[in-house]
């Protein structure tokens, strides 16, 4: 699986999934199959998760660093 942006396949069936269509409606819609929708929706969701885990990270480095800046010397503990 790459990483980053999402395909546009992978939106259009995240898009018609966050508005609540089921796979088999969603593969009429594209002119595609049901397992092909299923395996675009994993990786959209897969990529998804990883890009907010990623700036929950970034956000948590921006805790620490702004605890340090404020000097807090001790051990940092995420939040």
């Amino acid at each position: 699986m790459s990483v980053g942006v999402l395909t546009g396949r992978q939106a259009q069936v995240l898009r018609y999934h966050l508005l609540g269509y089921s796979q088999v409606e969603i593969a009429e819609a594209m002119g595609i199959t049901q397992p092909r929708v299923s395996a675009l929706l994993s990786r959209a969701l897969k990529k998804v998760a990883l890009a907010r885990q990623t700036v929950e990270f970034y956000e948590e480095l921006m805790y620490i660093r702004e605890l340090r800046e404020r000097g807090y010397r001790g051990e940092a503990v995420l939040r």
